[in-house]
């Protein structure tokens, strides 16, 4: 049997436990909810496709795209809290494989209040069980048919438009447009838009400028023209595109563009998943 003094030592040692355990578990909370009050961008490597996450300095999380298989589950992982389990928003480019395979296991696994993507008239087994599982978990589905502004509040735009409103010539790769616009900073994201597009964006006079933006179709040569590149102007661009993939993504052409322009650059078949993060 344990004598009084012991037992009492025991307890002294157990609250104390408890107590540090809380502290620390506090710590923690307190880590990721000041990282949330900062913008935060994180560049998924998820092969070859697209996917990207923000965080709103409000602590609003965004899904751009969701990569072509669950490798994404992997990436949210490693870049939310683990008490996390919504998702304020989630935004498509357009229906290939590669931008929206991953994102029917996220539809399943985490909490969305919202799904936008540009409308349109597309076929495709990976949508069409997309949008049922967003139906069935009743969630939000807002098309963009021209332009659109969402307010995020905390300084915080998005910016959509559909490149069909520009009466651009539609093809599979038609994507919508999204600009974000942060604390003084903008971010633009084109999905797969071919050089057409680009061109009509020009000629639209919509404000293209920005910090940094993710190279439209893989740094594909069917876009990322210099004439949209000087257009947006941009410090850094984002090359999504996975290792020694069969399309020969990203195009030399496009790489000896961006250093002739001195565009620095960065690849996630090279870099894997990168953030930025404002303050």
């Amino acid at each position: 049997m344990l004598k009084s003094g012991q037992k009492k030592f025991l307890n002294k040692n157990g609250c104390l436990a408890i107590i540090s355990f809380c502290f620390l578990f506090l710590i923690i909370i307190f880590y990721f909810y000041y990282r949330s009050r900062k913008l935060t961008l994180n560049f998924f490597d998820v092969g070859q496709g697209d996917s990207a996450l923000i965080t709103t300095p409000g602590g609003l999380v965004i899904l751009i795209d969701g990569g072509p298989d669950n490798t994404i589950l992997r990436r949210l992982g490693d870049s939310l809290p683990f008490y996390r389990r919504r998702i304020d928003l989630i935004i498509f480019s357009h229906y290939h494989d590669d931008h929206i395979t991953g994102l029917v296991e996220v539809l399943k696994r985490y909490q969305i209040k919202q799904i936008i993507y540009a409308s349109g008239v597309f076929e495709s087994p990976v949508l069409e069980t997309l949008l049922r599982v967003a139906q069935e978990q009743k969630i939000k589905l807002s098309s963009i048919v021209s332009t659109s502004q969402l307010n995020l509040g905390t300084d915080c735009l998005l910016n959509f438009l559909n490149p069909r409103f520009l009466g651009v010539k539609e093809d599979q790769n038609n994507s919508l447009v999204v600009k974000l616009a942060c604390v003084g900073k903008n971010f633009l994201f084109t999905g797969d838009n071919s050089a057409a597009v680009e061109k009509a964006l020009i000629s639209f006079h919509w404000d293209l400028k920005a910090l940094v933006f993710k190279a439209a179709h893989h740094a594909s040569n069917s876009a990322n023209s210099e004439e949209f590149l000087r257009a947006v102007n941009p410090q850094l661009i984002i090359i999504s595109v996975g290792v020694d993939n069969r399309f020969g993504h990203p195009s030399p052409i496009i790489l000896a563009r961006l250093t002739e322009l001195g565009i620095k650059f960065k690849r996630t078949d090279q870099s894997g998943s990168l953030k930025i993060i404002t303050p």
